[in-house]
C-alpha cells in the first residue's frame, strides 16, 4: 500500500481586504522598516530575513518573478530579462506577499503557514492584495500625492523621484484619484 505525497508548498490566500487596508499597512511597514521612497529595497529584504537571487527560475516559476518562504526564510527570484525598475515593482510585490499572506495570515488569522511560494502573473485576489502593497509601499499616498503636485503632475519626475516606471506611477495617480 503506497502513500500519498502532498507538496508541502502552499499558494497564497487572500486576505479579502480592500486596497486602502492594504494601503494602510503598506504604510505601517514603511515606518516600521524605516523605508523612504526612492531609497533602494534590497536591504529591506535582508532586514525581513530575505534574499534576492537573480536569474535563476525554479521548476515551472514565472519568469517575471517569485518569492519561496520556508519557515519564515524567503527568495525572492529575479529574472534577467527585465529592468531595474520593473524589479524594484516586483521586489516590493513579493515582500507583499510575505508581509499579508505569510506573516498577516499566521499572526492574525492564525493560520500555519510554513512553505509558501507565489508567483507573479495572473490577476487573482492574492496577486492583486501584493500589488496594492508594493504601490502603496514605494509609492506612499500623502508623500505621492505632495510631490506628483510640486512636480507638476508629471508622471515622468514623479515616477524617478519614486524611482519606479512611468507606468507604475501613472497607475498609482490614478489609484489615487490624482489623474
Amino acid at each position: 500500500m503506497g502513500t500519498v505525497m502532498t507538496t508541502k508548498w502552499k499558494e497564497p490566500e487572500a486576505l479579502g481586504w480592500n486596497r486602502a487596508e492594504v494601503s494602510a499597512l503598506a504604510s505601517d511597514a514603511v515606518k516600521e522598516l524605516g523605508f523612504s521612497p526612492g531609497q533602494p529595497i534590497e536591504p529591506i529584504v535582508h532586514q525581513l530575513g530575505g534574499k534576492i537571487v537573480y536569474g535563476e527560475l525554479i521548476e515551472d516559476e514565472s519568469d517575471s518573478g517569485s518569492i519561496r518562504i520556508e519557515n519564515g526564510k524567503f527568495t525572492i527570484n529575479i529574472p534577467f530579462n527585465t529592468s531595474p525598475l520593473r524589479d524594484r515593482f516586483t521586489i516590493a510585490h513579493e515582500i507583499g506577499h510575505f508581509v499579508l499572506h505569510y506573516l498577516v495570515q499566521n499572526k492574525m488569522n492564525k493560520k500555519n503557514i510554513t512553505h509558501l511560494r507565489a508567483q507573479r502573473y495572473g490577476k487573482d485576489q492574492p496577486e492583486i492584495e501584493a500589488n496594492w502593497f508594493a504601490a502603496a509601499f514605494l509609492m506612499p499616498s500623502d508623500t505621492f500625492r505632495r510631490v506628483y503636485q510640486e512636480l507638476g503632475r508629471d508622471t515622468l519626475k514623479v515616477a524617478e523621484y519614486f524611482k519606479v516606471s512611468p507606468s507604475a506611477a501613472s497607475v498609482r495617480a490614478q489609484s489615487l484619484g490624482l489623474s
